[in-house]
């Protein structure tokens, strides 16, 4: 396990950031946030699934009528994402959102600013400052990036204002892995690691990973998304597989499966994708291994705390070393499922 930088601590509502072994998993919904229940649902959805910060978006005033309700009935806190309207982010910290995320460059004016900043304090809330290279109107090098946001930290500091998390994004993997790299050395705030508009899943995948392990192997960065477009409840689930392949443990299924070959005599590629999807449903920290033949089935399997290899139109069942028996390939995955809620 890579031993964290100890940076600042804060809090948003009950969940620490910073200073501490941990990288605390984020999500953001993509529901319209006025729409109270497809909203709640999203968020439960995404907490089950591992977030342990819920951000949402406040649009207008559609979205500012729920916050309460969302807050009082949300499994975890919540992060307000507000842009260019200051009047927002106080509204929402008055209805009891424990965290907002601005970027100081189209919230409003300094005095504006500064009435958030009072309102942060009154209702004890944590603010990001949230610099995305995309929403910077001319290009700017690395270092002048990491002087815009320590300017805008000074004014904070200024204001006396301390309860702070910063995020440098750029969709460039290489760019932002520069930009945290350089502000872990000149700040001491949390900082949420992320790849911003790193597009599709397959495509976020590989840019996320370029882009942020070394920095989680360095020990840099207290919060975590990896921005995925489309469907959300995606994002838990690679940021903790992530997180887990780099030493830092979370309650998540490891799956062991083989590339397949023309061995295989079972309908593997369905039935992997139909106990990846229910792992990633249930999350337990075991094994799991999926294989196609007997090759290196049998060893897997067993060394497995669960698993099944492929015969002809049949698999064979493992459950913590032991051999459970043969089952056809349409009754194998009950099976399994009967097995691993005893794990």
């Amino acid at each position: 396990m890579f031993i964290r930088t100890q940076t600042k601590k804060t809090k948003a509502g009950n969940v620490q950031i910073g200073h501490q072994n941990k990288v605390v998993i984020q999500s953001m919904t993509n529901t319209k946030t006025g729409d109270f229940t497809k909203t709640l649902q999203q968020i439960k959805q995404l907490h089950h699934l591992g977030c342990e910060l819920v951000r949402i978006s406040i649009l207008d005033i559609e979205d500012l009528k729920v916050i309460k309700k969302l807050v009082d009935n949300a499994p975890c806190p919540l992060i307000a994402d507000i842009h260019y309207n200051y009047l927002f982010a106080i509204k929402c910290l008055e209805q009891g959102i424990q965290k907002i995320r601005i970027n100081p460059d189209n919230i409003g004016t300094k005095e504006q600013l500064k009435e958030i900043i009072k309102y942060a304090k009154k209702y004890k809330a944590t603010i990001r400052i949230g610099i995305n290279e995309g929403s910077i109107k001319k290009k700017l090098t690395v270092k002048q990036i990491i002087n815009n946001l320590k300017n805008h930290i000074k004014f904070f500091e200024q204001n006396k204002f301390y309860d702070i998390v910063v995020s440098l994004k750029s969709s460039d993997p290489y760019k932002t892995e520069q930009l945290y790299l350089l502000a872990s050395k000149t700040i001491n705030y949390p900082l949420h690691l992320g790849v911003t508009e790193a597009g599709p899943k397959e495509d976020a995948i590989i840019k996320s990973t370029i882009g942020l392990s070394n920095l989680i192997k360095k020990g840099i960065g207290d919060t975590i998304r990896i921005s995925i477009s489309g469907n959300p409840l995606n994002e838990p689930i690679i940021c903790k597989k992530l997180l887990n392949n780099l030493g830092l443990n979370q309650q998540i299924v490891n799956i062991i499966s083989c590339p397949t070959c023309g061995r295989l005599l079972f309908s593997f590629e369905k039935l992997l994708n139909l106990v990846n999807e229910f792992c990633n449903a249930n999350p337990k920290k075991v094994n799991v291994a999926i294989m196609g033949c007997s090759v290196n089935g049998i060893e897997e399997c067993k060394n497995a705390d669960i698993g099944f290899y492929g015969l002809k139109n049949q698999c064979k069942l493992y459950f913590k070393g032991k051999d459970i028996g043969i089952y056809s390939e349409n009754k194998i995955f009950n099976e399994f499922k009967k097995y691993y809620e005893k794990l």
